[in-house]
């Protein structure tokens, strides 16, 4: 389960950085994850899960800004590799197994996500000439679908 998890989490972390760590966060809170023990285990915090998904809903409503630079941009994508690391690693650690090993899935899969989420939103733009924005709140359905499929969350 640790490799799909990190799979997924990762590549919906590609998609938008923050959704990852929110995701981890909230299952953590909720029990879903155990990382008690851990050097992680703050990440079981009620409060933090909410600040966590504050920001993901602010990152998502910036993401249809027409000044939101590239996903795929040097320090951009770095950022989203290591989020996807960090999820990876997470979910890794949840189940005493090697973090190494969920940091490169996650952070592989957060990359390649976030190349090829930006031009599939492109071409899905392109042959539906639907606007931005309106493709953009498809891949959020994506990110949120997947995320919660990921952690075995109901809601």
């Amino acid at each position: 389960m640790s490799a799909a998890r990190a799979i997924g989490l990762g590549a919906i972390t590609g998609l938008r950085s923050l959704s990852g760590p929110a995701f981890l966060s909230r299952a953590a809170a909720k029990g879903l994850v155990s990382l008690d023990g851990t050097p992680l285990a703050f990440l079981n915090s009620p409060r933090l899960s909410k600040v966590l998904v504050i920001m993901e809903l602010g990152e998502i409503v910036g993401d249809k800004l027409p000044i939101t630079p590239s996903r795929t941009s040097p320090p951009i994508l770095l950022g989203r590799a290591a989020s996807g690391g960090l999820v990876g690693a997470i979910s890794y650690l949840s189940e005493g197994r090697r973090i190494a090993t969920g940091a490169v899935l996650g952070s592989c899969a957060a990359a390649a996500a976030a190349f090829a989420g930006e031009r599939l939103r492109v071409l899905v733009g392109e042959k539906t000439g639907l606007p931005d924005p309106v493709v953009a709140l498809a891949e959020d359905a994506v990110v949120m679908i997947v995320g919660h499929r990921s952690l075995g969350d109901d809601g």
